[in-house]
C-alpha cells in the first residue's frame, strides 16, 4: 500500500528527484480547471528548484489520459515519474498506462471517494495523496479491500469467488444494482467457515458503503501541493498566492464547506504575516513585480472592485436569490437597500473605481449595518488580495472568476458576449488529443479544440506579472454572470423546472443564452444560481439536474449538483451512481469522460428516459 499522507509528501517528492537525477523523465498530467492550474504552477517551481527536467500535458478527461498513453507514456523508455494533479484518484491506474517497469505514479486528486485498489499496489508504483479528511472511512475501507484482495488470492483457483459476469446482475440488500465503480463483486464460497464468509460480508459491505457514499472533494490540490512546499522550505509569497487562489475556488464553487475554508484560511494567514512583514510600506506595493498579499474579508458580492457596486451585487448568487431579484418586489428591496445605506442609485450604478472616496471608505460600516436587515447575515468572508502597483488589486475571488471562466468560454461564447480574450498558444502543438471515438456506448460530443488553447491562456495568466489578461477574464465574466442570471431568471419565470421525487431537473434549449452553457464550469454556475434560489425560497431543498442541448453533436451535457440545505454547508454527492444506474437500465449512448463522475452527455435522444430513469434510481 502506498498511502501518501499530509507528513509525507516530501518523501514521495525525494523519489521523483532520485529517478530524474539517473536520467529518468516526469510528465505531469494536469486537469483543466482553477485549482488544478495553480497547483501545477507550485508544482512546476518545485521541480525547476530542483532541476528536474518535466513536461506538462494538460488533460480534461480519461480519452485524453489513454491517448497519452499511446503517444507519450508507451513510447517513453526513459519515463520514471508519472505526476497526475486533479485526475486519477477515480481511475484504475493499473489498466491504463502501459509504461516501463521502473516508472512510478504520484496522484494528487482531490476527487473522492478514491479507487481503492490503487492503495493496494503491491510493488510501490502507484502512491496516492491523501490529506486523510476522510480518515476513518477510509482506513477501514482500505483494511477491507486488502481483506477481500487477500481471499482472491487464497481462492484463486476457485471460480466460485472471483469475477464474473453473473455478478454484474448483484443487488444490494435493499435491491439496488451495485456500483460498478466499486469492482468489489464476489460471491462468497460455499465451503467457508460462517465466521470466514461473516468477514467476508462485513468487508464486503466496508467497501461498498465507502464508494456508495457519493462524491465530494477532499483538500484542494493546490493546497496539497502547497504543503509539499512548505515541508521542503521552499514557500514563498508567489506560491502562498496560488495555493489561496487554488482553494478559494473550491469555497467559490462549493465543492469545500466554511470550516474546511476557513481551516486552509488561518495556515495562509500565519505564512502571509511570515512573508509580508513590509506589505502595509508604500515603497512594496508601488513596484508591480513585488507580488504583497494583504488579509482582507471578501463580500459575497463578485468582482465589486471591477464592476459597478449595483451589478455587483444584481449578479451575485448569493444576494440575488435572498433578495429574489428577479421579481419587482427584489429589485425595489435591493434599491431600498442602497437608499438604507446613504448611498444613491447613480452612484451605485457607477463602476466602483469612479465612485466618491468617501462613500467607498463607509462601505464596510454601511454593510455591517444594513445587510442583516435584509437577511444578509453572511455577507463576508474572510480572504486575501493582491496587489499589481498603482495598477489595481485583484482578491482571490476576482482571479478564480476571471480564470473559470476563461477556461469555460467557447469562440462562439465570447463572440455573442462581446468580449475579446488575449489567447496565448504556450506548447499546445506539442500535445493535442483526439475527439471522443463513436461506437455502441459512447458518442462523439463537446471535446472541442478550443479547451487546451483556453487552458494555456488561463495558465500563462497566472504567471503574468501584469493582470492584464485576468482583467479581459474579469470582463467576460462580468458579461457572462449577467446571461446566467438572465437564463436563471427565465428558468423561474417561465416555470421551467420539473419538481421531480428526489430532485428537481431544469432543460436549457431553445435559448439565446444556449452558446454559454456548453462546459460543465458554466453549467454548474447556472445550476448554483438555482441551488441558491430554490434553497432560499422553494418549497423543498432538493438536488438540482441540469441539462443543455448541444446542437453540434445532438447531445445534452448533464451536471447534477447535492444543493446543501445550508448555505456554507456541503453535502456529497450521490448522483454519480444513479447515473450509472440509469445508463445501465436505458442502455443510452453516453459519455462520461469527465473527472468528475457527477457530470455525463447524453445522446438527445436518449435523454427523455435517461431522466425518467433517474427519477427511480436517485436516492
Amino acid at each position: 500500500m502506498v498511502r501518501i499522507t499530509n507528513s509525507l509528501y516530501h518523501e514521495a517528492y525525494e523519489y521523483i528527484k532520485q529517478d530524474s537525477a539517473m536520467g529518468g523523465n516526469c510528465i505531469v498530467f494536469v486537469a483543466s480547471d482553477v485549482d488544478s492550474i495553480c497547483a501545477v504552477h507550485i508544482f512546476q517551481a518545485l521541480l525547476r528548484s530542483d532541476i528536474i527536467p518535466h513536461k506538462i500535458v494538460p488533460v480534461s478527461g480519461m480519452k485524453d489520459l489513454e491517448d497519452a498513453n499511446e503517444k507519450l507514456v508507451s513510447k517513453d523508455e526513459n519515463l520514471r515519474s508519472i505526476v497526475m494533479i486533479n485526475c486519477g484518484g477515480g481511475i484504475m491506474i493499473g489498466n491504463l498506462f502501459t509504461a516501463h517497469a521502473d516508472t512510478k505514479v504520484y496522484i494528487i486528486d482531490s476527487h473522492r471517494p478514491l479507487i481503492l485498489e490503487n492503495l493496494l499496489d503491491d510493488n510501490n508504483h502507484i502512491c496516492v495523496f491523501d490529506d486523510e479528511s476522510d480518515s476513518h472511512r477510509m482506513g477501514a475501507a482500505i483494511s477491507a479491500c486488502e481483506l477481500l484482495v487477500a481471499a482472491e488470492d487464497e481462492d484463486s483457483d476457485d471460480d466460485n469467488f472471483g469475477y464474473d459476469q453473473e455478478d454484474e446482475d448483484e443487488e444490494d440488500e435493499d435491491g439496488r444494482p451495485i456500483n460498478p465503480r466499486s469492482r468489489q463483486r464476489r460471491r462468497l464460497n460455499e465451503t467457508l467457515t460462517p465466521a470466514q464468509r461473516t468477514e467476508r460480508r462485513k468487508a464486503r459491505h466496508t467497501v461498498l458503503d465507502y464508494y456508495n457514499q457519493g462524491a465530494f472533494f477532499a483538500n484542494s490540490v493546490s493546497g496539497s501541493v502547497y504543503e509539499l512546499a512548505q515541508q521542503l522550505g521552499k514557500t514563498n509569497n508567489d506560491l502562498l498566492w496560488l495555493a489561496i487562489v487554488g482553494v478559494t475556488s473550491q469555497y467559490v464553487f462549493e465543492r469545500i464547506d466554511t470550516m474546511k475554508y476557513g481551516e486552509q484560511v488561518d495556515i495562509f494567514r500565519d505564512d502571509r504575516a511570515r512573508l509580508n512583514v513590509d506589505a502595509d510600506t508604500d515603497d512594496q506595493s508601488l513596484n508591480k513585480n513585488n507580488v504583497v498579499i494583504k488579509s482582507e474579508d471578501e463580500y459575497r458580492f463578485m468582482m465589486f472592485r471591477h464592476w459597478s457596486l449595483y451589478d455587483s451585487m444584481y449578479h451575485s448568487g448569493y444576494i440575488s436569490s435572498k433578495l429574489a431579484v428577479w421579481k419587482d418586489a427584489g429589485k425595489r428591496r435591493l434599491n431600498n437597500m442602497f437608499a438604507k445605506m446613504g448611498f444613491s442609485l447613480q452612484q451605485c450604478q457607477q463602476v466602483y473605481t469612479h465612485m466618491d472616496m468617501d462613500l467607498k471608505q463607509m462601505l464596510r460600516n454601511k454593510i455591517e449595518v444594513v445587510a442583516p436587515l435584509y437577511g444578509l447575515t453572511d455577507i463576508c468572508f474572510p480572504s486575501f488580495t493582491r496587489s499589481y502597483g498603482w495598477e489595481c488589486c485583484l482578491s482571490a475571488s476576482d482571479v478564480v472568476y476571471s480564470l473559470s471562466t476563461i477556461l469555460e468560454t467557447s469562440p462562439a461564447a465570447a463572440i455573442r458576449l462581446g468580449v475579446a480574450i488575449e489567447h496565448r498558444h504556450g506548447n499546445e502543438d506539442d500535445w493535442k488529443p483526439t475527439h471522443l471515438s463513436s461506437d455502441s456506448t459512447e458518442l462523439k460530443c463537446g471535446r472541442r479544440d478550443w479547451w487546451m488553447r483556453n487552458f494555456y491562456t488561463a495558465y500563462d495568466a497566472l504567471k503574468d506579472t501584469s493582470p492584464r489578461i485576468i482583467s479581459q477574464g474579469l470582463r467576460l465574466c462580468m458579461e457572462t454572470q449577467k446571461a446566467i442570471v438572465r437564463q436563471g431568471t427565465s428558468v423561474i419565470d417561465k416555470r421551467m423546472v420539473k419538481l421531480l421525487k428526489n430532485f428537481r431537473f431544469v432543460n436549457i434549449r431553445n435559448t439565446a443564452e444556449l452558446p454559454m452553457f456548453q462546459h460543465p464550469s458554466s453549467l454548474t454556475k447556472l445550476g448554483l444560481f438555482l441551488t441558491d434560489a430554490y434553497r432560499e425560497h422553494g418549497k423543498k431543498n432538493l438536488p438540482i439536474v441540469i441539462s443543455s442541448f448541444d446542437e453540434e453533436y445532438n447531445t445534452c451535457l448533464v451536471v447534477a449538483l447535492s444543493g446543501a440545505p445550508i448555505f456554507g454547508e456541503v453535502r456529497k454527492n450521490t448522483f454519480g451512481l444513479a447515473f450509472e444506474e440509469a445508463v445501465e437500465s436505458t442502455k443510452a449512448r453516453i459519455s462520461f469522460d469527465s473527472f468528475d463522475q457527477t457530470v455525463i452527455q447524453v445522446h438527445n435522444n436518449d435523454i427523455e428516459h435517461f431522466i425518467e430513469s433517474l427519477h427511480y434510481k436517485s436516492r
